[in-house]
């Protein structure tokens, strides 16, 4: 296949619209796990992540008098589950999901929805005296998650109320709060139809005033149905289920139609809790990839679709069949993934000591996100690709006159495809004479930490050394190292083969005029592991730089040195695990770009 990007003609900007996950239930975040997977993830770069939407959040508050007219509410366990989220630079999608004490059983019991208004109301005081007006007013909040099926178990009607309720007690803390909804998952469902019905012409049951428009239409529309067999996804069938609800909000309410459409739940297969061992491996994050160009191309450029959030309900933990980011190894393996189907636990409201030793690997479909990162915002026109129905796709990026980032995924979603295609990439009219090249890959015998897990012979319990080896194989793999090149007339060219299913991404990048700067906000967490050996979670601020090649991450016993650099690959993400022996220690870190500049050193830390 023959690529050619012409990186003068730009065809619109570029949004990073799928910067989201999420999992359930909330109690997770009071576990050593989940606020671990919550610091990697915050790490990647750029904001690569920058939402999480979680379930049952306010099952986490407890309450004494809610019936009365002065509730008294205990917000500790939501404190430090949230604490978790802001510290690592991320934001909920916070539902306003949990049925606090019991309590609330029917919405249309005028006394239970007040009851509502008023714990929404101090909920969103509280946020506010907690983190301020301006970090509150960059969350978003959400209705209660699929009220179309087993999630929610009252009437269609109770929920019109609910929503009322949920926008009248946001809006008394502070009007500019910012709510939406319905997070329905039957297409064009009746629960949908009169959400939509009632904040296009509706009255607000508590205030009587015209009901709130949401900020967000959100909606979950998936690959496939929920099932033990690895069932066919159909990656198109998403975007055109998308579209049909487009066209019935465009039909039927107009006023409705400027407003973001969301799919906060886009994932390949229906259902968390069954193994599918393809969601370990490349094939999920190509796939995911191209579901991406899907929506850009159908529903963006097709529809004029305003795209809100589009996410992977991928933020559990789990094996690596389980449908998550990262893949767990603990002695415990049992997690709680927060389904009202009888499988649920009791909700918890303190940390679980038997998950306090654990491994997490990054799995491809995290790597992805961090290629995903490093695109740029406006888009250029490509030739040479078919329609994005087809396996072999591209989103070909600038940013201003500085970078050029191409990424192209090869994905059938038939699960049991192979194969490879050579590619020929050409770049046109390129804004500057002279280049650092650096391209990744992620597929079978790249990025692919399963297959050197699967080689070992699939422990149970790996060792230290089996651990150290699935992690050299999670960071994006460097097809060779970055180098220099020169531009003749404006073009440049590059061949590769592209595996099936597999990702690639390529970097043309003009050489900054400074060198990187310090890194900031250098912190540590220490966890106890699974080989018997301390472990340090190294966490920092990333540097504004869309050059950098690697974060160099260096130990010493003594705060004079001498120093050893520890992270052995390259890695663009901002958090690194040291496996250590006992004893103190300092870090430093710094950044290097792709010319070998480097900034200065953090300042030594002690941990």
């Amino acid at each position: 296949m023959e690529i050619s990007v012409k990186c003068a003609e730009t065809i619109g900007e570029l949004r990073h619209f799928w910067q989201s996950t999420g999992f359930t239930p909330a109690n997770l975040l009071l576990n050593a796990d989940m606020r671990q997977a919550m610091a990697t993830i915050g790490a990647i770069p750029h904001g690569g992540i920058s939402w999480v939407r979680i379930h049952y959040l306010l099952e986490l508050v407890k309450t004494e008098g809610l019936g009365t007219e002065t509730p008294v509410y205990d917000w500790s366990r939501l404190d430090t589950a949230m604490d978790v989220l802001v510290a690592n630079g991320l934001k909920p999608i916070f539902e306003l999901m949990g049925n606090v004490e019991g309590y609330f059983d029917d919405y249309l019991d005028t006394r239970q929805a007040l009851a509502w208004r008023r714990l929404i109301r101090e909920l969103a005081r509280h946020l506010i005296d907690r983190y301020g007006q301006d970090v509150i007013h960059s969350w978003l909040f959400e209705t209660w998650n699929e009220p179309d099926v087993h999630f929610w178990t009252q009437s269609v009607e109770a929920f019109i109320v609910y929503y009322d309720a949920c926008c009248a007690g946001l809006h008394d803390a502070d009007p500019t709060l910012r709510i939406g909804g319905p997070g329905t998952c039957r297409n064009l469902s009746p629960t949908l139809t009169a959400f939509l019905a009632h904040c296009d012409n509706g009255i607000n049951a508590l205030t009587g005033e015209p009901a709130t428009k949401p900020v967000f239409l959100s909606v979950h529309v998936k690959g496939v149905r929920s099932h033990s067999e690895d069932l066919t996804p159909n990656s198109m069938q998403i975007v055109q289920r998308e579209a049909e609800i487009v066209d019935y909000i465009r039909d039927h309410h107009p006023s409705l139609a400027g407003i973001p459409l969301s799919n906060n739940e886009c994932d390949p297969q229906v259902g968390w809790g069954t193994i599918h061992t393809w969601r370990g491996r490349p094939y999920y994050a190509a796939l995911a990839t191209k579901i991406i160009n899907q929506h850009i191309v159908t529903l963006i450029d097709g529809m004029g679709v305003d795209c809100g959030i589009l996410s992977n309900d991928n933020g559990f933990l789990g094996t690596w069949g389980h449908r998550t980011l990262l893949a767990r190894f603990s002695e415990y393996d049992h997690i709680d993934h927060g389904q009202a189907d009888g499988k649920r636990d009791a909700p918890q409201y303190k940390e679980d000591p038997r998950r306090r030793r654990f491994e997490l690997i990054k799995q491809p479909i995290f790597t992805v996100m961090t290629l995903l990162s490093l695109l740029g915002d406006t888009r250029c026109a490509v030739e040479g690709v078919g329609d994005v129905s087809e396996p072999l796709g591209v989103i070909a990026t600038r940013r201003g006159e500085n970078q050029i980032a191409v990424l192209i995924y090869n994905s059938k979603d038939k699960i049991t495809a192979d194969g490879s295609t050579p590619v020929t990439l050409t770049f046109r009219d390129l804004p500057f004479a002279e280049a650092s090249l650096a391209y990744y890959r992620i597929d079978e015998d790249h990025g692919n930490p399963f297959s050197v897990w699967e080689r070992v012979g699939a422990p149970a319990r790996p060792t230290a050394e089996q651990y150290a080896a699935m992690r050299a194989a999670q960071e994006p793999s460097a097809m060779g190292k970055p180098h220099a090149v020169t531009i003749q007339e404006d073009t440049f060219t590059i061949r590769f083969d592209r595996p099936l299913p597999g990702v690639t991404l390529v970097l043309l990048s003009h050489r900054p005029d400074t060198l990187p700067p310090q890194v900031q906000g250098v912190r540590a967490e220490a966890y106890e592991g699974m080989t018997n050996t301390e472990e340090i979670l190294l966490i920092w601020q990333g540097v504004d730089r869309r050059t950098v090649r690697t974060y160099e991450v260096q130990f010493s016993p003594d705060e004079d040195g001498p120093y050893t650099r520890i992270n052995v690959q390259d890695q663009l993400d901002t958090a690194f695990l040291h496996v250590r022996g006992t004893g103190p220690g300092f870090y430093r870190v710094r950044a290097i770009d792709y010319w070998g500049g480097h900034g200065e050193w953090s300042e030594p830390m002690k941990q």
